[in-house]
């Protein structure tokens, strides 16, 4: 729930104190050394430059010359293409032949009768689009002096500054949740000098037009022509053309002074002292039928939000604006130490760091610009999760579509939300994951016989469950060989619970939900000739083994180490949700024996943790993907003080990976700082961090795969809370990797298993305090130094331990 900030209140109890929270009066200056603020000296010149907004369900970038500005648009349902799950013919009989062959370790023969027999046409879907640009045309010279742009992440609000010939010019840049709308201040020092052009442009499939010379109206429908006659991303084929999504998006200018004139090309402003410009947009997409709805008018629901956003004052709009966001984000607090470098720009802080030096300032605003991108990509009044950009895509067809991709992306995605104290941002992965699992449940039933769900790597907004892929054989290997990647994605619903407990969330949501999974994986499973109970078909996500019969390169198999990992998970905590919610006493005895008859996780002979069922050698040894890892992170399954010969195994594989190459994506870095926090080596999950900075990073903070791609913000943000604070079962362990750089620090907020929230100060690498605060009545064991100390924590109080 959201707390009620202090500027709310005051906006209750003394509305005069308004003035001080209106876009048009002079408000100090924010602290440009803050972990909440980033700032450039010079004009975004490209996308990858540009300073990211959102509110959930609309999206901006904002980036060009002061004579031409251009805010790039998203609007989180505009997909091309339509829904579509299709199955192979006799997909069950030809499943359980090619189930068989892997079993047998007939690995090419599997493969070759898969390739002929499962896979089909189209392997994949189509893309998440722009919704286009919003322009603005200024009759001003480039050469600006006094340049500042400045992104307050308190508030939500990108200031920008510059002056020419004297006058200085302020744009002023936000997106409502409140109202549902962007909102853009221009103003200058000096009365009726604004003159400027604005306009909406999108490269294809709308018609713009200007009712009036206060209103554009963009109305569109995207429509798809399939290949050879237009361009498809997927060589086999991402489904069939026709007119699918219909879209919308409305501007509305208000000037003080001045004239506004429509034309064919934009509305004309002339001689203005301030501009407002309102922007909302909308589709016909319909979340709950993960389908567009031909009842949802979009233009009548960007008309509505308009009328009733220019009907509140701009005071009003801003104030409530700026309570709601600053609400969720100072919900956490973080000083990692004071910069080494202050009063310089992000960008020039950015280049230092890739230059080698190391400055706490930008490990804390890294942290907290990843807790920013997914409250600004994933929350009300969104209704989607982020995807593989968030919500920011400049594409017609972004690269890998900037899909729901299951085998470590969505997950990570949402590792930073709930120690993050972001428990908001779930509600929309809940509000897709939910009826896509329901339509794996057809999938599970006609291609593997099972009940239960099922849910493949990659899905798109309609919900595909099917197996997916580039091409025939990307569908084969990458599709089909990873049917737990839902089961994966759906353990995020228990670590709701534990962070919240939410009961009722856990018997409406999480345990039906995991329950499916779990029938699933019971009727998936079969009993291999060694007695354990194995996964076919199976994989490593994306990595390859060596095949000792053949000597090439395979990546299907049975019982990777990864499926085992995440089965024992996935049923180990629908056990726990029954037990917690005394339900299914007999289908949890059933679990318990499939749990106790999965393969362990082994170590191989060079000391490593073993990827497969067998001690294969690697294909590539250096593979960006660490997935036999998972029981280290994002599970405790391996642990340096209960589990300490699979800790030591596991640092050797992350040895081993590294010297071939490993890490070399941001997302694939991003997890190596997880994985040393886990292993509790503060200074190796600090180096990942840097180079994270130094080879992943691009000058606005995003993450770099290359190309863009947000996990690596995501994951990263996560890792630096791994430093500070784990939380597994009914023990948390403080700064269990906290590296040298970050000698003194604090923060506040952080989340905790059972709801707990806790501040921690630290000088000279030392824990000097720590508060606890939990809404009930518990007992907490916590972890420091490698001692435990057993607490007791009253309800709605606040408990200080003092080590």
């Amino acid at each position: 729930m959201i707390k009620l900030s202090l500027p709310k209140i005051l906006r209750i109890l003394l509305p005069i104190t308004l003035i001080i929270l209106s876009f048009s009066c002079t408000t100090p200056k924010p602290d440009l050394d803050s972990s909440s603020i980033l700032w450039f000296d010079r004009p975004a010149d490209v996308w990858e430059e540009a300073t990211p907004l959102g509110n959930g369900r609309i999206g901006a970038m904002d980036f060009g010359q002061v004579s031409k500005q251009v805010i790039q648009l998203n609007e989180e349902s505009l997909w091309a293409g339509e829904p579509q799950n299709e199955l192979p013919e006799n997909g069950k009989y030809h499943m359980q032949q090619f189930r068989e062959m892997l079993l047998a370790e007939k690995y090419q023969e599997a493969y070759d009768y898969g390739m002929e027999n499962l896979t089909f046409r189209p392997t994949s879907f189509r893309s998440y689009q722009t919704l286009g640009n919003l322009t603005l045309d200024f009759e001003l010279e480039d050469s600006a002096a006094n340049y500042s742009r400045v992104l307050d992440m308190t508030n939500g609000i990108e200031t920008t500054e510059f002056e020419i010939a004297g006058v200085k010019y302020t744009k002023r840049l936000l997106i409502s949740a409140v109202d549902d709308v962007l909102v853009l201040e221009l103003s200058t020092s000096q009365k009726k000098t604004l003159n400027l052009k604005v306009n909406i442009e999108r490269e294809k499939d709308v018609s713009v037009y200007f009712p009036d010379d206060q209103n554009i109206l963009m109305d569109g429908q995207v429509i798809d022509i399939p290949a050879p006659d237009a361009y498809d991303d997927n060589p086999g084929g991402s489904g069939p053309g026709g007119e699918h999504m219909k879209f919308a998006a409305r501007v509305h200018v208000k000037t003080k002074d001045g004239n506004t004139k429509s034309n064919h090309d934009g509305i004309q402003v002339s001689g203005a002292s301030k501009v407002y410009i309102f922007l909302t947009a909308a589709t016909d997409f319909n979340v709950e039928k993960l389908n567009y709805d031909r009842s949802i008018n979009p233009l009548d629901i960007t008309s509505e939000i308009i009328e009733k956003t220019i009907a509140k004052s701009i005071k009003n709009i801003i104030a409530d604006h700026s309570d709601e966001h600053s609400a969720l984000f100072s919900q956490v607090d973080l000083d990692l130490g004071a910069t080494t470098a202050p009063g310089i720009s992000t960008y020039n802080r950015l280049k230092r760091v890739i230059k080698g030096e190391s400055d706490p300032l930008m490990d804390a605003q890294y942290y907290q610009f990843g807790r920013y991108l997914l409250m600004s990509s994933s929350r009300a009044p969104g209704r989607l999760p982020a995807n593989l950009q968030g919500i920011w895509n400049k594409h017609m067809w972004a690269p890998w579509e900037a899909d729901y991709h299951q085998n470590i992306n969505l997950q990570m995605n949402y590792w930073p939300a709930l120690s993050g104290n972001l428990e908001e941002c779930i509600k929309p992965l809940d509000n897709f994951m939910i009826p896509t699992y329901k339509l794996g449940e057809t999938t599970a039933q006609k291609l593997y016989g099972t009940e239960g769900w099922v849910s493949h790597t990659a899905t798109s907004l309609f919900g595909r469950t099917a197996p997916s892929g580039s091409t025939e054989s990307s569908q084969m290997i990458n599709g089909y060989g990873f049917p737990l990647a839902g089961a994966w994605m759906s353990l995020y619903m228990f670590r709701y619970y534990e962070y919240t407990l939410d009961k009722n969330y856990l018997r409406k949501t999480a345990y039906p939900t995991m329950k499916g999974a779990a029938e699933f994986i019971q009727g998936y499973l079969v009993k291999h000739p060694s007695g354990f109970m194995v996964s076919v078909p199976s994989s490593s996500p994306e990595n390859n083994f060596i095949d000792p019969q053949t000597g090439k390169g395979q990546r299907l198999t049975y019982g990777s180490t990864m499926d085992n990992q995440i089965i024992r998970e996935v049923l180990s905590k629908v056990i726990k949700s029954a037990e917690i919610l005394g339900e299914d006493q007999a289908f949890a005895k059933e679990l318990k024996s499939i749990v106790s008859s999965l393969s362990p996780t082994r170590i191989g002979a060079n000391g490593t943790i073993m990827e497969w069922i067998e001690d294969y050698d690697e294909a590539e040894p250096g593979h960006r993907h660490m997935s036999h890892l998972f029981g280290l992170h994002p599970t405790f399954q391996i642990t340096p003080d209960q589990t300490p010969k699979l800790a030591k195994a596991a640092g050797k594989t992350l040895e081993r990976r590294l010297s071939f190459g490993g890490g070399h994506t941001g997302w694939s870095r991003a997890w190596l700082i997880n994985f040393y926090a886990r292993l509790w080596d503060g200074e190796s999950a600090y180096d990942h961090l840097q180079m994270l900075f130094r080879k992943s990073t691009k000058p606005n903070l995003f993450d770099n795969h290359p190309p863009f791609q947000i996990d690596g913000n995501f994951g990263g943000a996560a890792g630096i809370a791994e430093m500070l604070v784990q939380s597994r079962s009914e023990q948390i362990i403080l700064l269990p990797a906290l590296p040298k750089a970050w000698t003194t620090g604090y923060i506040k907020g952080i989340k905790a298993h059972g709801n707990i929230e806790i501040e921690l100060s630290w000088e000279e690498g030392i824990l000097t305090k720590a508060i606890f605060s939990s809404p009930i009545s518990q007992k907490l064991s916590v972890s420091y130094g490698g001692k435990n100390n057993e607490i007791h924590l009253g309800a709605n109080k606040s408990t200080v331990f003092n080590p």
